[in-house]
C-alpha cells in the first residue's frame, strides 16, 4: 500500500514540475489567457468551445494561444488568419497530432488524413484529386445527386402532409450516406432483404462520430493514454473493425465479379481497383482502397 502511495505522489510531483516548466518556458507564441497549472485553459473553454473562443478572441486577437491540459494550441479565429495558415503556410501546418480515439484504427498511420507530408501522402492526394473529387466524376454523379435530393424532399412533403414531425439532421445524414454508398459501391452493400449493410453502416458511422466528438482525457493528458479511462479507444476499435469488415466484403465481392468478367458497375470502387491494377502494391493496394472508402463514407471526416 505504501508503495502505491509513493508511486502516486511521485507521479503527481512530476506532473506539477512539468506544468510549471511549461508555464515558465519562454516561447514566441501569440498572446492568450493564463491557464491553471496542469489543466491549462480547459475550464475556460467549457462545453461550448466555439462561444468561448469567440469571447477570448475579442480580448487576445484573431491569433491566440491556449493550453488544453499538456497541449499548447494556436487558435485562428478570423478569415484572414485562416487564409494565412491554410493557403500561405499550409506546408508548415500540414502535420497534426493524432487523437487517441483514432489510434483504434489499425492502419490509421496509412490514412491520408493522418499521414505526414511525403511520397505516400502525395500519391494518395493525387488519387483523391484525379479519381474521387475530379470534375469528371462529380459531373457523372449529377443525376444520382438530383435523384437523392428529390427523394429527400418527397419524404419531407409526405411527413408534412401527414402532420408528422421529421428529424432534419437524421434525414440529411441518411441522404448523404446513401448518396455516398451508391456512388462508391452502386447497390453492392445491400446484401439481402434481411441484412441491409447500408443501415448497419449508418449506425456504425453515427457511433464513430459520437465517440470522436467526445472530449477525451487521453488527448489532453498523454500519460493517461495507456489506461483508456473513458473506454473510448476500446469502443472505437469495435466500430472501426466492423466498418472495415463491411467494406472488405464489398471489395471481395467486386473482385470476384471482375474475375468472372461480369458487367462493370463503373462506380468509385471499380475506378480505384483499376488504379490498383495499374500500380505497384507498394504505391497503392487494397488496404489503401479500404481506408479511402472508409474516409469517404464518413461525413465527419469531410470536416477534417
Amino acid at each position: 500500500m505504501e508503495f502505491y502511495a509513493y508511486l502516486f505522489f511521485s507521479l503527481l510531483l512530476l506532473i506539477c514540475i512539468r506544468a510549471l516548466l511549461q508555464l515558465t518556458k519562454k516561447k514566441k507564441l501569440p498572446p492568450g489567457p493564463t491557464g491553471l497549472p496542469i489543466i491549462g485553459n480547459l475550464l475556460a473553454i467549457g462545453d461550448r468551445p466555439h462561444h468561448s473562443l469567440t469571447k477570448l478572441a475579442k480580448t487576445y486577437g484573431p491569433l491566440m494561444t491556449i493550453r488544453l491540459g499538456f497541449n499548447t494550441t494556436i487558435v485562428a479565429s478570423s478569415a484572414e488568419m485562416a487564409r494565412e495558415i491554410l493557403l500561405k503556410k499550409d506546408r508548415a501546418f500540414s502535420g497534426r497530432p493524432v487523437p487517441d480515439a483514432i489510434t483504434a484504427e489499425k492502419n490509421y498511420h496509412m490514412s491520408i488524413l493522418w499521414l505526414q507530408c511525403g511520397p505516400k501522402w502525395r500519391s494518395l492526394r493525387k488519387v483523391c484529386n484525379t479519381k474521387i473529387f475530379s470534375s469528371q466524376r462529380l459531373d457523372a454523379q449529377k443525376d444520382l445527386r438530383c435523384q437523392m435530393m428529390d427523394e429527400m424532399v418527397k419524404r419531407v412533403m409526405v411527413a408534412s402532409e401527414a402532420g408528422e414531425a421529421i428529424g432534419i439532421r437524421s434525414l440529411v445524414f441518411q441522404t448523404a450516406l446513401s448518396l455516398l454508398t451508391k456512388s462508391m459501391f452502386s447497390d453492392d452493400m445491400i446484401v439481402d432483404e434481411k441484412s441491409n449493410a447500408v443501415e448497419e453502416l449508418e449506425v456504425l458511422i453515427e457511433r464513430i462520430m459520437e465517440l470522436e466528438a467526445t472530449p477525451n482525457l487521453s488527448d489532453h493528458f498523454p500519460f493517461l493514454k495507456p489506461f483508456d479511462l473513458q473506454h473510448i479507444r476500446r469502443k472505437m476499435k469495435v466500430s472501426y473493425d466492423r466498418v472495415h469488415e463491411l467494406i472488405d466484403q464489398v471489395i471481395d465481392q467486386r473482385l470476384n465479379r471482375r474475375a468472372s468478367q461480369l458487367p462493370r458497375s463503373n462506380d468509385l470502387l471499380d475506378t480505384l481497383l483499376d488504379h490498383c491494377d495499374e500500380h505497384a502494391a507498394e504505391e497503392f493496394n487494397h488496404d489503401d482502397i479500404s481506408l479511402l472508402l472508409f474516409v469517404s463514407s464518413s461525413p465527419l471526416h469531410f470536416r477534417s
